[in-house]
């Protein structure tokens, strides 16, 4: 809830700095990729009973490895300066998440083991960017995206040979924030190349997965870095 809060909030900060007089500065376009580490977690649906946990009702359950890797992120960016050094950052990314290890102990103590899992789709970002004072051939800035996360997730498989496994590729939802920070090369030989640090904190209501048939909640806290290009026009 609190990610989606500062979510709405982003977007009215973007309502009042287009309120106000844009610059003429130089936009720029960002072309970049990124591999990333983070966690899944506080994850619950409604699921049947188990060991334990009596009753069909909403079951929490923790993942053995929570591990959630961004196995690829390819992104491309548009910078839209406002005034001075603030800028207007919009960008859409390719992503694909994957588990290490999906198996789970449920509140209550049942553990059930399943194969991993992967998360594909693609990622909208929109928020202010701030650059600050250069340091020698470098300017460093720091963004806060309002984050919007479409996608599907893999291996859904509840009635089947093979439970757990295959299935329908069901839909992900996530809204949540980036945080970023970052620099990039100004002038010289590697004029345009940078590299940032970025932290997605996404809330998710996905759809059906195996026996959470009436589908599940869950956060993902993965940190991507990224490496990336920068023109302006």
């Amino acid at each position: 809830m609190k990610s989606k809060i500062i979510f709405y909030k982003i977007f009215i900060l973007i309502y009042l700095l287009f309120s106000k007089n844009v610059s003429i500065a130089d936009d720029e376009i960002s072309l970049g990729i990124a591999l990333g580490k983070g966690i899944m977690e506080n994850v619950s649906g409604l699921h049947t009973p188990v060991t334990g946990n009596p009753g069909t009702n909403i079951k929490g359950l923790v993942l053995d490895d929570d591990s959630l890797n961004t196995n690829i992120s390819l992104n491309i960016d548009y910078n839209k300066n406002l005034k001075d050094n603030l800028y207007l950052n919009s960008g859409v990314s390719l992503v694909k998440h994957s588990t290490t290890d999906t198996t789970i102990t449920f509140d209550g103590g049942y553990n059930s083991s399943f194969p991993d899992i992967y998360f594909y789709g693609l990622i909208f970002d929109l928020g202010p960017s701030y650059r600050f004072k250069e340091i020698s051939n470098l300017t460093p800035y720091a963004n806060l995206n309002a984050t919007y996360f479409l996608g599907k997730q893999s291996d859904t498989q509840y009635d089947g040979p093979r439970y757990g496994e295959g299935g329908p590729h069901t839909y992900v939802r996530c809204l949540g924030v980036t945080p970023n920070l970052g620099f990039f090369v100004n002038s010289g030989f590697l004029k345009g190349y940078g590299f940032s640090i970025e932290r997605l904190l996404l809330e998710c209501e996905n759809d059906q997965i195996r026996s959470m048939e009436n589908g599940y909640d869950a956060d993902f806290d993965i940190t991507h870095y990224r490496i990336d290009y920068r023109i302006s026009f």
